[in-house]
């Protein structure tokens, strides 16, 4: 648990250093080039040579500090400008960090979330499907012949946690109807009902929220905890309606 703490305290100087340097983006009045967590780093920046100037920075400060950052998992992404006239180049030059080229990407991983350059949120609830499918099959492998009332808390403990589903906004509608139906297989699967057995039924059974029902009450608890935020970004964002 004080892992995050110890390493912002850690690396103090170098966020400092980034945040004073007058180079990247800003959210209302507050900089906002850095982001750090555990031991992962993000460096935003709104050009390449904003971009550039925040990795020497880096560089010098890890020298400082004696850390070496892995150019292997360091990559870029471009985020295109959402008005296409505002689009002024389509190519940029390597990113570079301790004298190696940095790669650049059009998905990524990061904190278990994939983010993708156009925004689009269903490689994630891809990603979300895989893990309630295996999620699934391991309960019924370990759990299939224990109670209904021991299966009940095993489902809701294990199936109806959908990470990052209130950050989801922009996803196609045959990408969040297939999470929905993987929802209704696992269930059933778990619960041993026929294929084509009502879902509704299932659900009065058992008790259980339904699909929409879980995405519902996410996106709302996220919605005021968003709306109640002390923090200036996330104040700033919230007031022009970036969100919800």
């Amino acid at each position: 648990m004080l892992s995050p703490y110890l390493f912002t305290r850690y690396l103090r100087e170098l966020l400092v250093a980034l945040s004073l340097s007058n180079s990247g983006c800003i959210i209302g009045n507050t900089p906002t080039n850095v982001f750090a967590y555990a031991d992962d780093l993000v460096i935003l920046a709104p050009c390449w040579r904003a971009m550039q100037s925040l990795l020497v920075i880096c560089k010098r400060y890890c020298d400082l500090l004696d850390l070496r950052c892995n150019t292997l998992k360091t990559v870029c992404m471009v985020f295109a400008p959402r008005y296409k006239r505002r689009v002024v180049c389509s190519s940029f030059p390597n990113f570079v960090l301790d004298g190696q080229p940095l790669q650049f990407v059009t998905e990524f991983r990061y904190l278990g979330h994939i983010i993708t350059n156009s925004l689009c949120d269903d490689a994630d609830i891809h990603r979300e499907i895989r893990n309630m499918y295996y999620r699934t099959n391991t309960l019924v492998r370990i759990f299939g012949k224990c109670s209904q009332k021991v299966k009940i808390r095993l489902f809701r403990t294990y199936c109806v946690c959908f990470y990052g589903v209130a950050l989801w906004k922009y996803y196609t509608a045959s990408a969040i109807n297939k999470f929905k139906s993987c929802y209704n297989k696992c269930m059933k699967m778990f619960f041993n009902y026929p294929k084509m057995h009502s879902v509704t039924a299932i659900l009065l059974v058992l008790k259980l929220p339904s699909f929409d029902t879980v995405v519902h009450n996410y996106k709302y608890s996220f919605s005021r905890q968003w709306t109640g935020s002390v923090n200036s970004v996330v104040q700033y964002l919230s007031s022009v309606g970036c969100m919800y």
